[in-house]
C-alpha cells in the first residue's frame, strides 16, 4: 500500500476508482488543522457509516468525540511512524455494533510530506463476538475451577483425587492434617499401599464400582504416617468427562474418635448390664412415678418374686403395712432432692418369711432430668439377728461380770491391771481406781517373781490353769487363791494381755487340812461346796462324789458310784485326764486341767479338774479330784477380753487399743523411714441431737459414724472410739501427708449422707484434726496433742472440715 501511495503522487483522487470494487471499507482522509477530513469513501464504507453525506466533513462532524479523538491519535501515530498502523475499533451502526480491524497507510508526496492517509477496515465483527464468547466461557471455566479448588482445599473432610489406576492425583490439606502425609509423598502412589489389610477388599470393590460410574458410601481404614489406623466414612464420586469416567473423587470423613466413643459407649453399656445382672444385691428399677420397670437376679433371690409377679402387684402386697408410707416418703424425697436416700424396711419373702432389708434409692439422671430411680436392696436379716444376739450376749456378759462371785480382772502385757469386776473389789477391798493407779497391790513381795514368770508364760501364748498361790487383801489378810490365766489376742492375733479368774479357796484349804483329821469333816465340807469332789481308788473306780455332781451334771450321785472316774468324760479328753491322774499318783506335781463332761441334757460342759493324791504312811492309797463348772467362764473369757479392748457401743477398738497401735505405728515409721498420721474426729451438734431426739438417737449417730469410719479404713489402718462422739484414726507407714488428706476427704464424704432414724433424717457432721509423725511430733502424747489442736481449728468452721497441724 505504501508503494501504491508513492505512485499516486499529486493526483490522489484520480486513483480512488480502484477502491470502489474493494469489499472492505476504505476511507481517504486529509489532514485539516489538527483533524482529518473525508476526501473519499467507498461503497462498503458508506454502508457502515451513520450518514451518507461524508465527503468534505471532518471526523468530529460525523463521529462522537471519544471515538473521534481515538481515530485522530492513531492517524498522527501513523504519520509520525511513517509506516502503517493497525488498531481495532468498534462502531455502532444502524445494523448494530461493527468491529473493524483498521490499517492506516500514510501517503507521502515527492517532497516527503504526508497530508493524506488511506484507512482500510476489515470486518472482524463475527470474529470478535466469537472471541468474546470464548473469553466468557474461559472465564466461567476458571471460576468453576477456582470454585472446585476452594471446595476441595477448604473442605472439612479429607478429599482425594485418583486416576483410573487408583493412583493419587491430588489431595487437600485435610488429608495431610489427618494422615501426616504430604502431597509430594502421595502423588503417584497407589491407594492399595495405605488401606488397612482387613478393609482392602471392600475398598477396592467400591473403588471399581466408582470407576464404572456408580457412587457409594462405605467405611474403611488407612494407616497414617506414624503407622496408626485412621477410620474414614467415605463417599466415592466418579469424575466423568465427555461421558467417560477418567478418575474418582473420594471425600472421607475422619470417624476415628467417633468409633472410639461408640466403642467406649458400647463397653460402658456392657459393663452396666453385667453389673446390673450379676450384682449380689437386689436392684429394682422404677420409673419416676414409682412403677417397676425391671429387676436383677439378686432382687429375685432376695424377694423370691419374679419381675412379672412384682409388676402384677406383689411388691405392694409384700410390703408390711407400716412400711408402705416409709417407702413412698423416701421415694418421693429422692425424686424431689435428686439425691440418694437410705433406709431400712421389712418385707414378706414369697415363702412367707419376714426379711429385713437395707434400701438405697439412687436417682437416675439423664440430661439433668430425673427419669427414674434404682432401688438397691440388701438382705440384712442375718446381720440384724446377729447384732441383736451380740447385744444380748454383751448384756449377759455384763451380768456375769458384775454378778460373778469370783474375782475377774484384766492385765496388760506388762502385768499391770487395767480392769476389775465388783467381786474383786469386794474380796480384796481395793477399788478399780486404786488398782489402776498403782496405789493397791494384792501380790505378796515374796511372790513377785512367781507373778512375773506367769506373765512371761502368757506373753508366749501359754494358758495357765489352776495356779495355786497366795494373795493379800487391803486389810493385809492372806487368801489362798487358785488362779487361771488366759491370753487375750487382738484381731492381728497379737497378745495384748490376759483374763484372770481367781477362786478363793482359803476355806477349801482349811477344809483339806481338816479332811486329813476327820472323814466326817471331810464329808461335811465336800457336801457343802459348790465344787464337785470325787474320791477314787487306785483302780479308777469312784468311791464317793459330792452332791454338787448332781446339781452340775444332772445325773444322780448314786449312779456314779462304782464306775470309772472317766465316765461321762468326752472321748477326746479322757487320755488327758488319765495321764494327769497317773502323773499325780506317781509323785508328779498337782496339775489342773480342763475337760468336758456330759450333761444329762445331752450337751457337754467344761470342768476344771484338779487331781490330788491321798497319802497314808507315805504311800498313795487313793486320789480325789476337785472339779468346778467353768463353761460360762470359757464362753465369756474371749468376750470379756474383747470388752477390755473394744468399745461396747460401736464394737470398734477403744482408747486402749488406739494407744497400743499408735505406739506400734510410730515404731514402724521410725524403722522404715516412712511417716505415720493420726486423725482426731469430733462430731458436730452431738448435744443438740441428744437433746432433740434422745440419747438413743445419739447412740445411733455414734454407731453410724463408727461404721462409716470403719468402712473407710484400708488394710493396717485403725479407727477407734476414744469417748463420747470423739473418734481416732491411725494411718501407719504412709509416704506423704497426701495419703492422710485423701483419707480425711474420704471420711468427710462418707458422712455427708444423713442417718435415717425412726423416719427422721439426722445430719451427721464432724471436724477432723490431723498430725503427722515425725513432721509434727515424735512421741504419742505430742502427736495426739497436735492433732487435738488441729481439730480445734477445724471445728471453728460451720461445715465439715479437716485441718493439718500448723
Amino acid at each position: 500500500m505504501k508503494d501504491l501511495s508513492m505512485k499516486l503522487g499529486q493526483d490522489i483522487l484520480a486513483s480512488t476508482a480502484l477502491f470502489d470494487v474493494v469489499k472492505d471499507p476504505v476511507f481517504l482522509m486529509e489532514e485539516d488543522n489538527g483533524s482529518f477530513r473525508y476526501l473519499y469513501v467507498n461503497p462498503s464504507a458508506l454502508a457502515i457509516m451513520p450518514t451518507q453525506d461524508l465527503i468534505g466533513k471532518r471526523l468530529e462532524d460525523v463521529l462522537d468525540a471519544e471515538l473521534c479523538q481515538m481515530i485522530i491519535s492513531h492517524h498522527y501515530e501513523a504519520i509520525a511512524a511513517r509506516e502503517s498502523v493497525e488498531f481495532l475499533e468498534k462502531v455502532d451502526t444502524k445494523k448494530g455494533v461493527f468491529f473493524g480491524e483498521t490499517v492506516l497507510n500514510p501517503i507521502f508526496s515527492e517532497d516527503g510530506q504526508c497530508r493524506h492517509i488511506i484507512s482500510i477496515i476489515r470486518n472482524v465483527t463475527e470474529r470478535e463476538y466469537k472471541k468474546q464468547d470464548l473469553q466468557a466461557t474461559q472465564k466461567q471455566i476458571e471460576i468453576e475451577r477456582k470454585r472446585l479448588d476452594s471446595i476441595v482445599e477448604n473442605n472439612a473432610n479429607a478429599v482425594f483425587e485418583f486416576d483410573e489406576q487408583k493412583k493419587f492425583l491430588r489431595i487437600n490439606k485435610k488429608v495431610t492434617e489427618v494422615t501426616g502425609l504430604t502431597e509430594e509423598e502421595l502423588i503417584g502412589q497407589s491407594v492399595v499401599s495405605m488401606v488397612v489389610e482387613s478393609c482392602l477388599e471392600d475398598t477396592l470393590r467400591h473403588f471399581d464400582a466408582a470407576l464404572q460410574g456408580h457412587a457409594f458410601d462405605f467405611e474403611t481404614a488407612i494407616y497414617n504416617k506414624g503407622g496408626d489406623i485412621v477410620n474414614f466414612y467415605v463417599n466415592t464420586i466418579p469424575i466423568v468427562v465427555d461421558e467417560e469416567v477418567i478418575g474418582v473423587y473420594i471425600i472421607a470423613k475422619d470417624v476415628t474418635e467417633q468409633k472410639k466413643v461408640v466403642g467406649l459407649l458400647q463397653e460402658s453399656e456392657q459393663r452396666y448390664k453385667s453389673l446390673y445382672a450379676n450384682h449380689p444385691h437386689g436392684i429394682f428399677t422404677f420409673d419416676r412415678h414409682g412403677l417397676i420397670e425391671s429387676i436383677n437376679a439378686g432382687a429375685e433371690t432376695i424377694t423370691g418374686y419374679s419381675i412379672d409377679e412384682l409388676k402384677a402387684g406383689c411388691f405392694e402386697t409384700a410390703l408390711l403395712p407400716k412400711e408402705m408410707d416409709k417407702v413412698k416418703r423416701f421415694f418421693y424425697k429422692t425424686v424431689k432432692t435428686k439425691k440418694p436416700q437410705r433406709y431400712e424396711l421389712s418385707f414378706f419373702h414369697k415363702n412367707g418369711q419376714i426379711i429385713d432389708l437395707q434400701a438405697m434409692n439412687i436417682p437416675i439422671i439423664v440430661d439433668e432430668k430425673l427419669v427414674g430411680i434404682h432401688g438397691i436392696a440388701t438382705d440384712i436379716t442375718e446381720v440384724k439377728n446377729a447384732y441383736n444376739a451380740l447385744n444380748e450376749t454383751k448384756e449377759n456378759l455384763e451380768v456375769f461380770w458384775n454378778n460373778s462371785a469370783d474375782p475377774i480382772f484384766f492385765i496388760d502385757t506388762k502385768g499391770d491391771i487395767v480392769r476389775v469386776n465388783p467381786a474383786f473389789e469386794k474380796i480384796f477391798g481395793f477399788t478399780e481406781e486404786e488398782m489402776l493407779s498403782g496405789k493397791g497391790t494384792i501380790i505378796p513381795p515374796n511372790m513377785l517373781e512367781d507373778q512375773l514368770a506367769i506373765v512371761e508364760r502368757i506373753s508366749q501364748g501359754e494358758t495357765v490353769n489352776s495356779h495355786d498361790t497366795i494373795r493379800i487383801t487391803k486389810s493385809g489378810k492372806s487368801l489362798n487363791i487358785i488362779s487361771s490365766y488366759s491370753p487375750v489376742r487382738n484381731t492381728e492375733k497379737e497378745i495384748v494381755g490376759a483374763t484372770i479368774i481367781y477362786k478363793n479357796v482359803t476355806e477349801l484349804k482349811k477344809a483339806e487340812i481338816e479332811l486329813q483329821k476327820s472323814q466326817e469333816k471331810y464329808k461335811l465340807i465336800t457336801e457343802s461346796t459348790f465344787d464337785i469332789i470325787t474320791l477314787v481308788d487306785l483302780s479308777g473306780q469312784i468311791e464317793y462324789v459330792s452332791p454338787a455332781y448332781e446339781r452340775v451334771s444332772g445325773f444322780d450321785n448314786d449312779s456314779f458310784i462304782g464306775k470309772s472316774f472317766t465316765t461321762n468324760v468326752h472321748p477326746e479328753d479322757q487320755s488327758l485326764l488319765l495321764s494327769t491322774v497317773n502323773s499325780v499318783i506317781k509323785g508328779g506335781k498337782p496339775a489342773t486341767i480342763e475337760v468336758r463332761f456330759l450333761n444329762r441334757e445331752g450337751h457337754y460342759i467344761w470342768m476344771e479338774v484338779s487331781p490330788t493324791p491321798v497319802i497314808e504312811d507315805g504311800k498313795v492309797k487313793k486320789f480325789f479330784t476337785i472339779a468346778r463348772d467353768i463353761t460360762e467362764r470359757r464362753k465369756l473369757q474371749d468376750k470379756i477380753a474383747k470388752m477390755a479392748f473394744y468399745d461396747h457401743l460401736t464394737a470398734i477398738p477403744n482408747r486402749r487399743t488406739f494407744d497400743d497401735r499408735l505406739e506400734k505405728a510410730l515404731l514402724e515409721a521410725k524403722q522404715s523411714g516412712k511417716k505415720a498420721a493420726i486423725m482426731l474426729l469430733d462430731g458436730r451438734k452431738f448435744k443438740e441431737i441428744n437433746d432433740r431426739y434422745g440419747h438413743d438417737a445419739g447412740d445411733a449417730v455414734i454407731i453410724e459414724m463408727a461404721m462409716r469410719l470403719q468402712n473407710a479404713m484400708g488394710p493396717g489402718q485403725t479407727a477407734a472410739r476414744l469417748g463420747g462422739d470423739e473418734m481416732g484414726v491411725i494411718l501407719p507407714a504412709i509416704g506423704s501427708e497426701k495419703t492422710a488428706e485423701e483419707m480425711a476427704q474420704r471420711i468427710l464424704q462418707s458422712i455427708e449422707a444423713p442417718l435415717s432414724y425412726n423416719g427422721v433424717d439426722i445430719q451427721i457432721g464432724a471436724g477432723i484434726g490431723i498430725a503427722i509423725y515425725p513432721d509434727n511430733a515424735v512421741t504419742e502424747k505430742q502427736l495426739i496433742k497436735r492433732a487435738d489442736m488441729a481439730l480445734y481449728e477445724a471445728k471453728k468452721s460451720d461445715r465439715n472440715e479437716y485441718r493439718f497441724y500448723q
